[in-house]
């Protein structure tokens, strides 16, 4: 998969992993508690991580399944290599959902590349309902890229995870893996003051059960 982007703005690392969720050690399939927990994975992935034990050991455990996760650059925290905006964490990774509700974590550059599709996805709706058009040409065009772009990154199975990584060779082995995502409530279920916090992340072999 080719993503034009310059020497000076590339991403190094980049990756698709399908992911779950689990709250107090069960599964949940709702659309809410899944985004509110990989914004805080991706927040702690992005750091800055620097003496904090907790992050940084989860920002670990990814480093060491994805070769090209930079967790020197997680210690004080990502940037933009041009510098010339403010970074957020969904600049590195962002979180997607296929037709059958199966959650994946993009990073690195298929991450950034998904966000500017993103992005003009909502400059060209802004346009077209300036002109009083509901749907206009161009925003169909970019709603297709944007859908097709996310494909393409699912149906890569060269970009997933997998049990084990060679650096000297630098070649993959092992099934491919999911990421759980483990967080932890106050209990307070289905009141308007639960709140939930990252615990940690494993590693599985997709289809199999989470282990902590």
């Amino acid at each position: 998969m080719q993503i034009n982007r310059s020497q000076n703005n590339s991403i190094s690392f980049s990756s698709v992993i399908p992911l779950k969720v689990y709250i107090d050690g069960m599964e949940t399939f709702g659309e809410k508690n899944i985004k509110a927990a990989s914004r805080q994975l991706v927040k702690t992935l992005t750091g800055p991580i620097k003496n904090k034990q907790k992050e940084t050991i989860i920002a670990g455990k990814l480093a060491q399944k994805d070769p090209d996760y930079d967790f020197s650059r997680a210690i004080n925290g990502f940037i933009k290599n041009n510098k010339k905006e403010k970074a957020v964490p969904s600049d590195f990774f962002r979180v997607v959902r296929d037709k059958n509700n199966k959650y994946y974590l993009l990073t690195g550059k298929h991450g950034e590349h998904l966000a500017d599709l993103g992005k003009t996805v909502g400059n060209e709706r802004n346009t077209a309902k300036n002109q009083n058009c509901p749907n206009s040409f161009d925003l169909h065009v970019a709603k297709k890229n944007y859908e097709r772009f996310i494909r393409e990154c699912i149906n890569n199975l060269k970009l997933r995870l997998t049990e084990f990584y060679n650096h000297n060779t630098k070649q993959k082995g092992g099934s491919t893996v999911e990421l759980n995502i483990h967080m932890e409530s106050n209990k307070k279920y289905g009141k308007t003051n639960f709140k939930m916090n990252l615990a940690d992340i494993t590693f599985t072999k997709q289809n199999a059960q989470p282990k902590k």
